[in-house]
């Protein structure tokens, strides 16, 4: 289990003129989630950045403390990213009670890929489809990351979820026939390739045919909406 630490700030003001002053002034707004409650915070962008290095992807717990002080055992549930710039906008810590079990999510990492049966004798191409497992355990029983030996997997075969090893105090809540990896014959990863692009190219054709009527329509509305939201997405750190 990694535990790491990070100084936070408390909030009350999350009008959307003050979100955008305090991201201008290098700072992350938040959310500490505990027992149906919310508590607004702000982190520095820079302590979470280096935060993130320090974890390297694994899934860890944070031990947050205000100005006050106050403490509490946190896992990072959802940081939410600005898809055009990548800033960082927004991130939720879930708490957590130290002895009782909670519900992380955990990335799964594949080891034995160079020595792959199906893709160093038959061609096969590996077909990675769960990225990450839903888990419940305690605070001290969490792993960073689940390994997954991929040495003896042969072509046309799958590694499933009821397929992983026991891990002591830690239950997997996936569906137990979830596929994690799996090995396609080189004709069938060519053939899904193929077709992706050939959707690729004829959503490029409807799209070059589209644009000048569209052209118009999209000044008006940019006229009506005014200032913009501002396309994101979220993504968790493990």
């Amino acid at each position: 289990m990694q535990k790491h630490s990070l100084k936070v700030l408390n909030r009350t003001q999350s009008n959307k003129g003050n979100l955008k002053r305090l991201r201008s002034a290098g700072k992350i707004p938040g959310n500490i989630y505990s027992k149906g409650n919310a508590r607004a915070i702000t982190v520095s962008a820079v302590a979470f950045r280096n935060l993130n290095k320090e974890i390297g992807g694994g899934a860890s717990l944070v031990e947050l403390e205000d100005e006050n002080g106050e403490t509490a055992l946190t896992n990072i549930q959802s940081v939410q990213v600005n898809a055009v710039s990548r800033v960082i906008e927004h991130i939720d810590f879930r708490e957590v009670a130290r002895g009782e079990s909670f519900v992380a999510r955990v990335p799964v990492q594949l080891v034995g890929t160079s020595d792959c049966i199906g893709v160093k004798h038959d061609g096969g191409v590996i077909d990675h489809k769960s990225l990450e497992l839903e888990i419940r355990c305690r605070p001290s029983k969490l792993p960073e990351s689940i390994s997954v030996d991929i040495a003896q997997l042969k072509v046309g075969e799958a590694i499933h979820v009821d397929d992983l090893e026991a891990i002591d105090g830690v239950e997997f809540l996936n569906n137990g026939v979830q596929v994690i990896v799996s090995c396609q014959p080189p004709t069938v990863a060519a053939a899904s390739e193929s077709v992706t692009a050939d959707a690729d190219g004829a959503t490029s054709e409807e799209a070059s045919g589209a644009e000048a009527g569209s052209a118009s329509d999209s000044t008006e509305a940019g006229a009506v909406d005014g200032e913009g939201s501002g396309a994101a997405s979220s993504s968790t750190v493990d």
